[in-house]
Order: C-alpha cells, then sequence, then structure tokens
C-alpha cells in the first residue's frame, strides 16, 4: 500500500513516515505531494486522478472540509482511504506532529490493510489501538 502525504504537511514527515513503515510488517511507501507530483501546487483533482488509477494509496491529509464543500465530495468519492487529521492536529506544530504520527503509525499500517473498501478516518489527537471510521463508496 501506498500512503500519499499531502502538501498540507510537510515533506519531511512523509520522509520519517517512510522510514518507520519500513520497520514494520507491512512495509508501506510513503510519499509526498511535490515528489509525487514533481512539483509543488499541482491541483487536487490532478493528482487524485492519478491516485484513483492505481488505487492502491491512502491519503494522509490535514484538510479542514466544509459541509457539502465540493473538494470534499470529489475526495470522498474517489474510492480511496483517506486519513484527514481532526481539529486537534492544527493547534500542533510540526515535531509534535510528526511524533504523534510515529505513535499513531503501528495502527494506521495495520488497519489499513484489515479494512475492506475505501474509509474515511478522522485522526484525533489521543493515540489508540484501532481507529475509527466511516466507509465510503467504492468507484
Amino acid at each position: 500500500m501506498h500512503f500519499f502525504i499531502d502538501e498540507n504537511l510537510s515533506p519531511n514527515l512523509a520522509k520519517v513516515l517512510h522510514y518507520i513503515a519500513q520497520l514494520c510488517a507491512e512495509k508501506h511507501s510513503v510519499l509526498h505531494a511535490r515528489t509525487f507530483n514533481d512539483r509543488p501546487g499541482v491541483p487536487d483533482q490532478e493528482w487524485l486522478e492519478r491516485l484513483q488509477q492505481d488505487g492502491n494509496w491512502v491519503i494522509l491529509s490535514k484538510d479542514r472540509f466544509k459541509k457539502g464543500d465540493r473538494e470534499k465530495l470529489a475526495f470522498e468519492r474517489a474510492g480511496l482511504t483517506i486519513i484527514n487529521l481532526g481539529k486537534d492536529w492544527n493547534r500542533r506544530k510540526g515535531l509534535e506532529t510528526a511524533v504523534q504520527l510515529v505513535r499513531w503509525w503501528p495502527t494506521i499500517s495495520k488497519e489499513v490493510i484489515q479494512t475492506d473498501g475505501p474509509m474515511l478516518y478522522e485522526l484525533p489527537w489521543g493515540v489508540s489501538d484501532k481507529l475509527s471510521g466511516r466507509k465510503l463508496p467504492k468507484t
């Protein structure tokens, strides 16, 4: 499985998570949006379509979607699992975010493999051994 780290998170975070992922049994790959797209600022719809074609991607984002937002609907209809960092993450600095995601990683790594079909997870700040989320439609 591949993890796509959205541009609203640090490219360095993607590097750390990729390294941590290699220590886990699941051996996921982790790529930042700038690496995946070869440049910054690529519109979401463009890279989202590329991720859909492969279908073996999980999106990790810090987007603050509003109810009824067209971008949110596009993400949810993409047929991919999305892990969105909850509102508590917005108050945290880069190092705090990185440390907490490393703590979460074993749970995230196992959960995305065990769950059938695309999911939307709103990741809370507090670490748990289980993710809670809702199923998204398959494309």
